[in-house]
């Protein structure tokens, strides 16, 4: 995904939101959501490779990241959990995709991913999460720093975009496998009112951990899958036990030669996976 690529904007209570659409409008629905700071073109593999399989695929930016809004208002969007859960709920409303969904969440977007089918298990066909953030990102000097009130806002800002972009080449095994294109895509949406975002997303604890929203979706009748990078350095394979132990019923599936974002770095192995789980 290009910052000229093709897309439509949604116009939800807390500000536009930027998605996009593919696949036959007949398919099975598929959402995909993506992590803590890159934006949807995280996605741009998995979501070709949905639609070319027959899925009808919605890929969309949290708000703060890529192209949708920066609320500045708390009261708008805090940047937390529960503002997240309801852009996908307003979004999915208002384009529509009424059928029960396929969810896909990546990194932080597996608490969204949870919350959402924990909240609406009837409209939600299966759940799979890719390296989700269970207990919490194990949190260095860096990010620690982030979550300070005001000192946190200044490193960002003074030092962001460095951080961000060594921290992308942290989620690879092999950060040779990373697409050419994703870090001049990824720095292209890194303004004033991202760096906010980021701030009050630490500050609001989107990197801690999420106990309730996967106790909601153990709690739900809906299919789980986990998808996990064997050396996931970002948010570690260990923390598969602790999902296994709220979510019982999930199913993990370890991903080898993989980092944290297994279905870009192995997707001959995540692709059939994610495909043949969601077309159940």
């Amino acid at each position: 995904m290009s910052p000229a690529s093709e897309g439509r904007w949604a116009p939800l209570p807390a500000g536009k939101t930027w998605y996009q659409l593919a696949g036959p409008e007949s398919g099975p629905p598929v959402v995909l959501i993506h992590g803590f700071s890159v934006p949807a073109c995280v996605w741009d593999g998995t979501f070709e490779h949905l639609a070319a399989a027959g899925f009808r695929v919605l890929r969309y930016d949290l708000y703060g990241r890529g192209r949708s809004a920066r609320p500045e208002n708390p009261q708008d969007c805090d940047y937390g959990l529960e503002c997240y859960l309801r852009q996908l709920e307003a979004l999915v409303e208002a384009i529509p995709l009424r059928r029960p969904l396929g969810v896909v969440g990546l990194s932080m977007g597996g608490p969204i991913a949870a919350a959402f089918a924990g909240r609406y298990p009837q409209r939600t066909r299966a759940v799979a999460l890719i390296d989700p953030v269970v207990m919490g990102v194990p949190m260095d000097w860096k990010a620690r720093l982030l979550a300070l009130p005001a000192v946190g806002e200044w490193f960002l800002r003074f030092k962001g975009r460095q951080v961000l972009s060594e921290g992308l080449r942290h989620d690879f095994y092999r950060p040779e496998r990373m697409p050419s294109s994703l870090p001049a895509v990824y720095r292209a949406f890194m303004d004033e009112g991202f760096f906010r975002a980021i701030h009050r997303s630490v500050r609001r604890g989107m990197l801690g951990p999420h106990e309730e929203a996967f106790l909601a979706l153990g709690r739900a009748v809906v299919p789980v899958l986990a998808l996990w990078g064997e050396h996931d350095a970002t948010v570690p394979p260990r923390q598969a036990v602790a999902l296994q132990m709220l979510v019982p019923h999930a199913r993990v599936e370890r991903i080898p030669e993989a980092g944290h974002l297994p279905h870009i770095e192995q997707p001959e192995k995540a692709h059939p996976l994610l495909t043949r789980f969601l077309a159940i």
